[in-house]
């Protein structure tokens, strides 16, 4: 799912990278950020040949998938924000020939300067964390070329469920977290950008967590995690975790939470020229 707080920058400090990298490999062996992912990758029927395009590639784990997708005469082009995080995505790729050619480098969401001949553009738990989500989606999709499709996956922080603690210690806590999100709710807004940014043919899923274990659940929301004690206030913070760890030896915890993908269609040519006035 997704860190919050500081971790996902440009610069981040040797002691955040490590987190932000440990996270990251952690959280994608999850059932959920695999169940996400097979998800999404029906919705998009990579085909080989395909070039796609990987923005906030993280460790890369997807860059990998595509590239074995595309097979030999397609491409991946995978660019985080972070150069550090490109470097450790670099340094786990083990090429293949079968494979398609992967081609890491550090760019923005907000102004890729890559082309727009992708085939495919991939946005995995990215938009949170921008500023100003509007202008990321509309930069992801002038990167498709006619005929290609993007897929934007989020979560809903907004929607996250927690029973079993305190109804109003939880929504104390919850609410806090949110507001160390950039923008907490944008799993939910998804297909609406994708519409607004001119694409067609929008389809949305959505991949509900559910868990009734504390240690699964913290593996993937940090602010359930002990060791990210940092996300919630001092005040709260030993009531909090107590509190969790109670309900869960109970047999009372339970959190739920969507995340949402949504994938569209750059209009081809004569579709557009088709809606204009004769």
């Amino acid at each position: 799912m997704a860190v919050a707080g500081k971790v996902f920058q440009a610069n981040p400090t040797m002691a955040e990278q490590a987190t932000a990298e440990g996270y990251l490999a952690q959280v994608s062996q999850h059932s959920v950020i695999r169940a996400v992912r097979a998800s999404a990758v029906d919705l998009l029927s990579v085909a080989p040949g395909s070039r796609v395009l990987d923005v906030g590639c993280g460790l890369g784990e997807m860059s990998r998938a595509f590239a074995g997708m595309v097979g030999p005469d397609g491409s991946v082009t995978a660019v985080d924000l972070n150069p550090a995080m490109v470097t450790a995505a670099q340094d786990r790729h083990l090429p293949s020939p079968q494979d398609g050619m992967v081609r890491y480098q550090v760019g923005d969401v907000a102004s890729l300067d890559l082309g727009d001949d992708f085939d495919v553009v991939w946005c995995e738990r990215v938009l949170q964390h921008v500023p100003d989500p509007e202008t990321a989606v509309g930069s992801l999709a002038r990167s498709l070329s006619p005929g290609g499709r993007v897929c934007v996956i989020d979560v809903d922080w907004g929607a996250l469920v927690v029973d079993g603690v305190d109804e109003a210690l939880t929504r104390r806590v919850l609410d806090a977290f949110q507001l160390k999100v950039r923008q907490p709710t944008v799993g939910r807004t998804l297909r609406r950008r994708l519409v607004q940014a001119g694409l067609s043919d929008p389809a949305v899923r959505s991949v509900h967590a559910v868990s009734t274990s504390l240690a699964d659940t913290a593996s993937a929301v940090p602010v359930l995690d002990r060791g990210r004690a940092d996300l919630v206030a001092e005040g709260d913070r030993a009531a909090w975790f107590d509190a969790l760890e109670l309900a869960d030896a109970r047999g009372h915890f339970m959190m739920a939470m969507p995340v949402y993908i949504a994938v569209a269609t750059k209009p081809r040519q004569a579709q557009c020229a088709s809606r204009l006035p004769a």
